[in-house]
């Protein structure tokens, strides 16, 4: 009888499915070793840094900018080239990183855009002129346009969708806030140390080491190059983009020219005319666009670069403004005014992370919603700072504010423009949200600026407390306009949209429908 009940009992292996692992990757059950731990890590180590390094070799200048200036004898006019020349170039070429991200092995051209990026900081460091500086920035510029399409479309691949990935892209974002930070406090204490060539020597250094930490941990990635590239169109695209980041910062310069700011958007609209009578060509003859029309057409991507456009012109243009009114108004020194503005790469970084594990559980949309109101109030309460107003109370809740709405809104974000495009788009759906970004970075400092002036109040014809006071409003009124663009791509099934096709023929690859509060990311 014993026998015959042992025989009537299920297996225990049968009956009990092997639990599946709490960390990532096959383990039959059983956690992973720490070291298994570690390397399975490694590839978001390497990613992040990559994303650091971009947003730290903008920062980092800042502290270097006198010294490189007193050395060459150039003009505060002319020295603003050295951050001009990067902002061109990685605005110009971000579509063309993104559609090389798409085409060859992302991997390759991580590495590729690492190595440029340290070239560049090479050239800097071994200038002989000025000149040769501002060349080492579009270099450097260049470099960083082909790496973070590369690096956020590898974050895809290397993280399956759901929780996982969601975590990812949060430590992707906190990773550009905590180096952005790191960035404004290293630029000048390297300075004071061996001058301004160590801080282009300390970003070559980074770079050539993230981009071998990248060929030793990341997976290669697929290649399609199936279609060419349409060059003509590509032509018109970048100069579009390229010219209307010129007018901008012509606009947004001491006494900028209006006529000439004018005559530079007129030249981008008939490039983006061009671009457009270009594509019809291209698809016949069978060339891939820049900028795929059927991405345009994925709601989260769409909704995505408007809510981006909306959100980066509050935030650039407001803290292009801000520490001009800490001196102007509230006395500060411009050192004091550098360090005043620090904690809000902390509020940033902390809230970045945080969102990550929000992100799978509601999609980006309530966040955007959470982050966009906080990132305009935090602006707002810039209003009530006046000349007597202690540092705590407005300034410093605003920075906390926003920095807390910056750190949602950013993570969010790069979620929406992956949400519902398929694998082998999603170099060029991370850079449209970029591009975004960029654009509403050279449109922001440059509508306000010129709005606080236009409202004077200060002496000599320079901004007072009511043109900071109108700038900071104008700010926060365009982040929440963001909401609209947000509500209109908030968690709702996609249409489909054919990506790749261009405007006729072609391979077609269909972005499949998402249903409500789906909280995958990206497939």
């Amino acid at each position: 009888m014993r026998r015959l009940a042992a025989r009537r009992l299920p297996p225990r292996a049968a009956a009990v499915p092997p639990r599946p692992c709490p960390r990532r990757g096959p383990c039959n059950g059983a956690v992973m070793s720490p070291s298994r731990r570690a390397a399975a890590r490694m590839p978001l180590v390497v990613l992040s840094a990559a994303a650091g390094l971009d947003a730290g070799s903008v920062a980092v200048l800042n502290g270097a900018l006198p010294s490189l200036g007193a050395e060459f004898g150039v003009s505060p006019g002319t020295l603003s080239w050295a951050v001009t020349g990067y902002a061109l170039a990685f605005a110009g070429l971000l579509l063309g990183g993104g559609a090389l991200a798409d085409r060859f092995p992302r991997r390759r051209v991580l590495t590729a855009g690492l190595t440029a990026l340290a070239c560049g900081a090479l050239l800097a460091l071994a200038a002989p002129a000025f000149w040769v500086v501002a060349l080492g920035r579009v270099a450097q510029g260049a470099g960083a346009a082909v790496t973070i399409p590369a690096a956020t479309a590898l974050i895809a691949d290397v993280h399956p969708p759901g929780r996982e990935r969601s975590r990812a892209l949060g430590v992707f974002a906190s990773a550009q806030g905590a180096a952005y930070g790191a960035g404004l406090v290293l630029g000048g204490t390297l300075t004071s140390l061996a001058g301004w060539r160590l801080v282009f020597a300390a970003q070559a250094g980074c770079a050539l080491l993230t981009a071998a930490g990248a060929r030793a941990v990341l997976p290669a990635g697929r290649a399609d190059r199936s279609r060419p590239l349409d060059p003509a169109g590509a032509a018109a695209l970048i100069s579009a983009i390229v010219l209307l980041v010129l007018g901008a910062d012509l606009l947004a310069r001491p006494g900028g020219a209006a006529p000439g700011a004018v005559a530079l958007g007129l030249a981008a609209a008939g490039s983006v005319l061009a671009w457009r009578r270009s594509r019809a060509g291209s698809a016949a003859r069978g060339r891939l666009p820049l900028l795929d029309p059927g991405l345009l057409r994925i709601r989260g991507v769409r909704a995505g670069a408007l809510a981006a456009i909306a959100f980066y012109f509050c935030v650039t243009g407001a803290f292009f403004l801000l520490p001009l009114h800490l001196q102007r108004v509230g006395g500060m020194s411009p050192a004091a005014s550098g360090f005043a503005v620090l904690p809000v790469s902390v509020a940033v970084a902390v809230t970045a992370w945080a969102a990550g594990r929000r992100l799978a559980r509601g999609g980006p949309g309530p966040l955007l919603a959470t982050g966009l109101p906080l990132t305009a109030g935090g602006v707002a309460l810039w209003c009530l700072a006046g000349p007597q107003s202690p540092y705590v109370w407005p300034v410093l809740a605003g920075l906390l504010v926003t920095g807390a709405g910056q750190g949602l809104a950013f993570t969010a974000l790069t979620a929406m423009g992956l949400r519902g495009v398929p694998v082998p788009a999603q170099g060029a759906a991370s850079a449209v949200t970029v591009t975004a970004l960029q654009i509403g970075s050279g449109v922001g400092p440059a509508v306000l600026a010129t709005a606080a002036q236009a409202a004077g109040g200060g002496s000599g014809g320079a901004p007072g407390l009511s043109g900071y006071r109108l700038a900071y409003a104008i700010a926060a009124g365009v982040a929440l306009l963001g909401l609209f663009a947000v509500r209109a791509g908030r968690d709702r099934a996609a249409a489909p949209a054919a990506v790749g096709g261009g405007e006729g023929g072609g391979r077609a690859r269909t972005a499949p429908a998402r249903p409500p509060g789906a909280g995958a990311v990206g497939h």
